[in-house]
């Protein structure tokens, strides 16, 4: 703002110079018109700056929110993970029904180093170890309602993960939208510049050629602040309403989670079949 008030001094004087020069009237006109332009051309100058500085700010603002935005995905992102590993541990560290079962069978299928039969006790005892086996994995076993517990968390976060993406890609038309004005406006702050410099030539020469020309520059400064301003509106405007959807999906999402996260029925685990006594002979 400095620089452009410094040039419109130095053009003030300019004028002055330039009409005691030329005097009469043929210098009063095109010199008072050649004024006006560079002032409009001024204060097209001073609005594309305010116009940037503006633009910038605000795309400073909506590069912040997408920020937190990405890092509440993050954060969800990591839940899932821990979610999906815990229920993985779960799985792995229990012994299942079939590995139970498989066990229990190549115990009851061992022979002694001299291939003799089994007695009474050594049979029994084998029933006992498989019986003992047998109540261990059940009670090791995870309880149906942990299990679904977990599953229902892991499908949780999983939505959870979804919406926190949408959410930060959102506000991406509006930090396009945002520097693409940024650039346009600074366009039109040059084409200002350039119509002040070609304006004050055309005062100090009392060329009317460069007069014109430096209308155009100013012409096509307005051009490009109204097509900026319009575009950026109904981008502006297009990207808001996806925000705004966003933020109603996530508040109709997080009222799903309250429905779904439930702890699942009890279920009554069978108890354990009594082991049998071993009979140990005298």
């Amino acid at each position: 703002m400095s620089e452009t008030t410094e040039m419109l001094e130095n053009m003030e004087h300019a004028a002055h110079g330039g009409g005691g020069g030329h005097g009469g009237g043929h210098a009063k006109g095109p010199g008072k018109a050649i004024g006006i332009t560079m002032a409009l051309l001024g204060v097209m100058l001073a609005f594309c700056a305010a116009m940037v500085g503006s633009e910038r700010t605000e795309l400073i603002k909506t590069m912040v929110e997408q920020s937190n935005r990405w890092g509440i995905y993050q954060s969800e992102t990591t839940k899932l993970r821990v979610i999906e590993g815990d229920l993985e541990v779960l799985k792995a560290l229990t012994p299942s029904k079939e590995e139970a079962a498989k066990f229990d069978e190549i115990l009851r299928s061992k022979r002694a180093p001299s291939g003799k039969a089994d007695s009474e006790d050594t049979a029994e005892l084998k029933d006992l170890i498989a019986t003992s086996l047998d109540d261990m994995t059940d009670v090791l076993a995870p309880d149906p309602e942990d299990i679904t517990h977990f599953r229902n968390l892991q499908h949780v976060y999983k939505k959870d993960v979804a919406e926190a993406k949408e959410n930060a890609e959102a506000y991406e038309g509006a930090i396009k939208a945002h520097e693409a004005a940024a650039e346009w406006y600074e366009r039109a702050q040059l084409a200002a510049e350039i119509g002040i410099v070609v304006a004050s030539v055309a005062l100090l020469l009392g060329s009317r050629v460069a007069w014109v020309l430096a209308m155009c520059c100013g012409g096509l400064g307005a051009t490009i602040i109204g097509w900026t301003a319009y575009n950026t509106h109904g981008a502006l405007a297009a990207a808001q309403a996806k925000i705004e959807y966003a933020l109603k999906h996530e508040a109709e999402i997080e009222a799903g989670d309250e429905e779904t996260v439930e702890e699942a029925p009890a279920v009554k685990k069978p108890e354990p079949a009594p082991a049998p006594t071993p009979k140990i002979r005298k």
